[in-house]
Protein backbone atom coordinates (compact mmCIF):
# COMPACT_ATOMS: atom_id res chain seq x y z
CA UNK A 1 0.00 0.00 0.00
CA UNK A 2 1.10 3.11 -0.86
CA UNK A 3 0.65 6.93 1.09
CA UNK A 4 0.85 9.80 -1.13
CA UNK A 5 1.14 13.21 0.50
CA UNK A 6 0.12 16.67 -1.49
CA UNK A 7 -0.62 19.47 -0.78
CA UNK A 8 -4.09 20.25 1.25
CA UNK A 9 -5.82 23.09 0.46
CA UNK A 10 -6.48 25.77 3.37
CA UNK A 11 -9.78 26.49 4.34
CA UNK A 12 -9.11 30.10 3.95
CA UNK A 13 -8.08 29.43 0.80
CA UNK A 14 -10.78 27.57 -1.12
CA UNK A 15 -12.84 29.08 -3.50
CA UNK A 16 -16.53 28.82 -3.99
CA UNK A 17 -18.12 26.43 -5.98
CA UNK A 18 -18.69 26.78 -9.49
CA UNK A 19 -20.18 29.33 -10.73
CA UNK A 20 -23.08 27.14 -12.08
CA UNK A 21 -23.63 26.09 -8.59
CA UNK A 22 -24.07 29.30 -6.47
CA UNK A 23 -27.21 29.91 -5.03
CA UNK A 24 -28.34 26.54 -5.62
CA UNK A 25 -29.95 26.23 -2.55
CA UNK A 26 -31.67 22.63 -1.37
CA UNK A 27 -35.10 22.12 -3.03
CA UNK A 28 -37.89 21.29 -1.14
CA UNK A 29 -40.06 18.21 -2.45
CA UNK A 30 -43.63 19.30 -2.97
CA UNK A 31 -46.17 17.54 -0.34
CA UNK A 32 -48.36 14.73 -1.59
CA UNK A 33 -51.11 15.75 -3.48
CA UNK A 34 -49.99 19.36 -4.68
CA UNK A 35 -48.63 20.55 -7.99
CA UNK A 36 -44.79 21.58 -7.92
CA UNK A 37 -46.25 25.38 -9.15
CA UNK A 38 -44.44 27.70 -6.96
CA UNK A 39 -46.64 29.32 -4.33
CA UNK A 40 -46.29 33.05 -3.49
CA UNK A 41 -44.34 32.17 -0.47
CA UNK A 42 -42.10 29.93 -2.79
CA UNK A 43 -41.49 33.16 -5.11
CA UNK A 44 -40.44 35.56 -1.66
CA UNK A 45 -38.00 33.25 -0.15
CA UNK A 46 -35.47 31.48 -1.26
CA UNK A 47 -36.25 28.32 0.73
CA UNK A 48 -39.67 27.34 2.02
CA UNK A 49 -39.57 24.18 4.69
CA UNK A 50 -42.87 23.28 5.65
CA UNK A 51 -44.77 20.57 8.23
CA UNK A 52 -45.72 17.42 7.35
CA UNK A 53 -49.60 18.31 6.78
CA UNK A 54 -47.78 20.61 3.98
CA UNK A 55 -48.23 24.31 6.20
CA UNK A 56 -45.32 26.33 5.59
CA UNK A 57 -43.02 26.70 8.62
CA UNK A 58 -39.65 28.33 7.98
CA UNK A 59 -38.45 30.15 5.13
CA UNK A 60 -35.14 31.46 4.19
CA UNK A 61 -33.90 35.00 2.44
CA UNK A 62 -30.79 36.97 1.92
CA UNK A 63 -29.22 35.10 4.72
CA UNK A 64 -32.04 35.09 7.19
CA UNK A 65 -34.22 32.64 8.60
CA UNK A 66 -38.33 33.31 9.02
CA UNK A 67 -40.80 31.81 11.50
CA UNK A 68 -43.72 31.64 8.80
CA UNK A 69 -45.85 29.21 10.67
CA UNK A 70 -47.94 32.26 12.04
CA UNK A 71 -49.87 34.66 9.98
CA UNK A 72 -46.80 37.41 10.04
CA UNK A 73 -43.58 36.38 9.56
CA UNK A 74 -40.60 37.27 11.78
CA UNK A 75 -36.76 36.95 11.63
CA UNK A 76 -35.47 34.39 13.25
CA UNK A 77 -32.05 32.82 14.69
CA UNK A 78 -30.13 29.87 13.44
CA UNK A 79 -30.78 27.95 16.64
CA UNK A 80 -34.67 28.84 16.74
CA UNK A 81 -34.67 27.26 12.60
CA UNK A 82 -33.33 24.30 13.87
CA UNK A 83 -35.34 23.44 16.85
CA UNK A 84 -38.35 24.32 15.07
CA UNK A 85 -38.70 20.99 13.40
CA UNK A 86 -35.77 18.41 14.25
CA UNK A 87 -36.78 17.08 10.75
CA UNK A 88 -35.48 19.69 8.84
CA UNK A 89 -32.45 20.39 11.16
CA UNK A 90 -29.57 18.98 8.61
CA UNK A 91 -31.19 21.25 5.71
CA UNK A 92 -31.41 23.89 8.15
CA UNK A 93 -27.80 23.82 8.08
CA UNK A 94 -27.27 22.85 4.83
CA UNK A 95 -29.10 26.20 3.38
CA UNK A 96 -27.09 27.82 5.68
CA UNK A 97 -23.39 27.24 5.06
CA UNK A 98 -24.56 27.25 1.32
CA UNK A 99 -25.44 30.36 2.05
CA UNK A 100 -22.40 31.58 3.21
CA UNK A 101 -20.38 29.81 0.86
CA UNK A 102 -21.56 31.52 -2.05
CA UNK A 103 -21.63 34.72 -0.38
CA UNK A 104 -18.13 34.63 1.35
CA UNK A 105 -17.96 38.68 1.14
CA UNK A 106 -20.94 39.29 3.11
CA UNK A 107 -20.66 40.11 6.61
CA UNK A 108 -23.91 37.68 7.30
CA UNK A 109 -22.06 35.10 6.22
CA UNK A 110 -19.64 35.47 9.43
CA UNK A 111 -22.95 36.20 11.86
CA UNK A 112 -24.85 32.87 10.43
CA UNK A 113 -21.31 31.22 11.11
CA UNK A 114 -21.71 32.41 14.73
CA UNK A 115 -24.89 31.99 15.10
CA UNK A 116 -24.93 27.86 13.59
CA UNK A 117 -21.15 27.35 15.95
CA UNK A 118 -22.77 28.35 19.24
CA UNK A 119 -26.37 26.60 18.21
CA UNK A 120 -24.93 23.60 17.43
CA UNK A 121 -22.84 23.22 20.50
CA UNK A 122 -25.83 24.41 22.86
CA UNK A 123 -27.04 21.14 21.11
CA UNK A 124 -24.30 19.10 21.43
CA UNK A 125 -24.04 19.63 25.28
CA UNK A 126 -27.09 19.30 25.84
CA UNK A 127 -26.98 15.84 24.12
CA UNK A 128 -24.24 14.67 26.34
Amino acid sequence: MTIGYAPVASLLTERPPEEHLINKLPEQPPARGRSHTPSPLHQQYEVVYEDGMGNPLLAFSDGQWWDIASSSPRPVSVRFALRRDPAWSGAVVQTVCLWMRSHPEDERSFDLATELALAVGELARQRA
